[in-house]
């Protein structure tokens, strides 16, 4: 088993924060945001950490360069972006966790990506069952994980996961190089996840690293597509069909402001498929319709998905009444 001489740092600043969730505007709607994913600021700002044993055995640290954050650790790889990166480093066996906790805004796409590497001094075990204590059985292991916030940080319950990352196995190389990993979590929509970085190590040191943190949150689509207008002659009315991409309001009105010749209308798609909107002429236009017989018209539709930001195309028509 790891038992390498502990010692102490005359100087050692551990930046520890409470995690927050940053919602950036746009267009009247927000975004997830995770904080200091890059680690330029040079600290682990935005971030929370545990870690076992809480003596100096080891935590995570923002670093620069390839020197280990503690002297007697392997060298560790470079930040692969930027000048800063999130690594592990030790003195003796542990297990350390860093961990932050993000809000992912409702009916948003949300597409979490980062970057994975690892140097290990010791064959990669992952013990079975499953768990991430430094104590008893062999575990030299790395995983990345989305998980409830409210689930122990040390728990490998798949009722606590949502999604796991990365994970190594027991055999994998003892090294890794900075590796693109990406993850929906899409289906998470409206609520609060935990991102989790777990290393533990207790046959050798282990540098597990992290950069580029990062969620991609993209609002609802509200593009919608126009059919061909179906007239009924009978009464100088049309149904308009209009494909839209998900739930939503969509509103049919006159692009004239005054004068208007079509009757607002606004009815409520539950979910992705094609709708009907009523275009219906005002008392006004109807008396033009019945004198010549059809009636042209200029109408917007708007479209505004459930927790999204509205969109207007116009569409040119011409009611037409047959005689009677």
């Amino acid at each position: 088993m790891f038992n390498p001489i502990r010692f102490h740092l005359k100087t050692l600043v551990v930046a520890i924060a409470v995690a927050s969730v940053s919602l950036l505007a746009a267009g009247g709607a927000s975004a997830a945001t995770v904080v200091n994913g890059d680690f330029e600021s040079g600290n682990l700002s935005g971030w929370q950490q545990a870690n076992f044993p809480p003596e100096d055995n080891g935590a995570w640290f923002a670093y620069t360069g390839t020197a280990p954050p503690l002297a007697e650790a392997i060298e560790v790889p470079p930040p692969p972006a930027g000048n800063f990166a999130a690594i592990t480093s030790q003195g003796g066996e542990g297990t350390h966790i860093l961990y932050q906790d993000v809000a992912l805004e409702p009916y948003y796409t949300h597409q979490l990506s980062l970057l994975a590497y690892y140097r290990s001094g010791a064959p990669l075990t992952t013990p079975s069952p499953e768990t991430l204590s430094f104590e008893g059985a062999p575990n030299q292991q790395y995983r990345i994980d989305v998980m409830k916030p409210t689930a122990p940080i040390e728990s490998v319950d798949p009722s606590d996961i949502l999604a796991t990352v990365f994970a190594t196995q027991t055999g994998d190389p003892e090294e890794l190089g900075p590796t693109p990993l990406s993850v929906d979590l899409t289906p998470f929509a409206g609520q609060t996840v935990r991102l989790r970085f777990a290393e533990v190590d207790n046959a050798f040191y282990f540098a597990a690293g992290t950069d580029s943190v990062a969620i991609q949150s993209t609002p609802p689509s509200n593009v919608v597509a126009l059919g061909k207008p179906v007239l009924n002659k009978k009464n100088g009315t049309a149904k308009l069909p209009v494909t839209v991409p998900g739930a939503g309001t969509l509103k049919i009105a006159d692009v004239k402001k005054t004068k208007k010749r079509v009757k607002a209308k606004t009815v409520t798609a539950t979910a992705a498929g094609t709708l009907k909107l009523p275009v219906k002429p005002t008392k006004s236009a109807r008396k033009t319709l019945a004198n010549k017989g059809k009636l042209k018209l200029k109408v917007a539709v708007t479209f505004t998905p459930t927790g999204g930001i509205a969109a207007t195309v116009t569409r040119k028509l011409t009611l037409k009444l047959a005689p009677k």
